[in-house]
């Protein structure tokens, strides 16, 4: 089954909405009873749909139907589709300047982020936009689902379907290292000599355990041959709150050395020297789907971003 443009002429919106149907209900019959359209009907959409897109999306058998590999890709596909067109309906109802949806990562708001934005404003002071903020996984699948125009922070390559690489717009931009930090009065502040035995005895601030970074820093510990540490207290609300945590606990917490540069408990922190602990740095970069890297907002977005990565002390990766 191939592809030519002008078989799309004939899909209404409703041919895509029929994808995301299939995947919950996996019967056209249930599908039917949603659409109120008769079995025979909702299978001649299928048909319809392949036709159209040139690919087989749908298998059938005598437990009921469910999407294929390509089925699932032209439902994500699908998904962020009807997001945008949801979203533009709602920016012409309201008569609203375009509004930018980014999602970032918590450690990125502090300085990176709003430079840019500034950076953008100055020259594009009706730019307008909405900030999402959470770990790496949250951010991509809210990138996947059309919920975000593009995504800024670090990229975890290994989660991302090898179908979804083709369609992936990516820009390096700094790296920054992955830091133990406690408390300038903490025991540990001036002390070089630590052993990662001794680190565990700690009380400690850790980000949720399912994070990138609480991942990197269970790995380093294990790779020595001691088990992680068992934190008092586990933070979803990003690097400031754990920093925050760790000063009024006298616990040790893990964050990006970005952390250190923007204006948050300048001088009651400190980054822990520890030779033996080895992490992995930490790549930012840009992110957007290929059908949304025209759009203009994204596109100047990128352009700030770019301008404003050569600014930090951070080395800024070249492309």
């Amino acid at each position: 089954m191939s592809y030519t443009s002008h078989r799309l002429d004939g899909l209404r919106l409703r041919h895509l909405r029929l994808l995301e149907l299939i995947e919950e209900h996996r019967s056209l019959r249930a599908v039917g009873e949603v659409l109120n359209r008769t079995q025979p009907a909702v299978s001649q959409m299928v048909k319809d749909l392949e036709y159209a897109l040139g690919a087989t999306l749908v298998d059938r058998s005598v437990r009921g139907v469910e999407l294929t590999s390509a089925g699932r890709l032209a439902l994500q596909r699908a998904r962020s589709g009807l997001a945008s067109l949801h979203q533009m309906a709602s920016e012409l109802n309201a008569d609203q300047s375009p509004t930018l949806r980014v999602g970032t990562n918590p450690a990125l708001v502090f300085q990176m982020l709003p430079a840019a934005m500034r950076r953008l404003g100055t020259e594009n002071p009706r730019m307008r936009y909405q900030l999402q903020a959470g770990i790496v996984g949250d951010m991509l699948d809210a990138l996947w689902d059309g919920d975000l125009d593009c995504y800024v922070g670090s990229i975890d390559w290994d989660r991302i379907p090898r179908d979804m690489l083709p369609v992936l717009r990516h820009d390096p931009l700094i790296q920054t290292d992955l830091v133990l930090a406690c408390s300038v009065k903490h025991p540990l502040a001036d002390r070089t000599d630590v052993t990662m035995a001794e680190l565990v005895e700690w009380s400690w601030v850790l980000p949720p355990a399912d994070s990138n970074n609480h991942i990197a820093l269970e790995t380093a510990f294990r790779n020595h041959g001691v088990a992680g540490p068992t934190p008092i207290v586990e933070c979803a609300a990003g690097p400031s709150a754990q920093m925050i945590l760790a000063r009024e606990l006298d616990a040790l917490t893990l964050v990006p050395r970005l952390m250190f540069d923007a204006p948050v408990l300048t001088g009651e922190l400190r980054v822990l020297d520890i030779p033996a602990l080895k992490l992995p740095p930490i790549q930012i970069g840009f992110l957007t789907l290929a059908e949304h890297e025209q759009m203009a907002a994204v596109h100047l977005l990128r352009q700030a971003l770019r301008k404003t990565a050569s600014q930090f002390g951070q080395a800024e990766i070249q492309s």
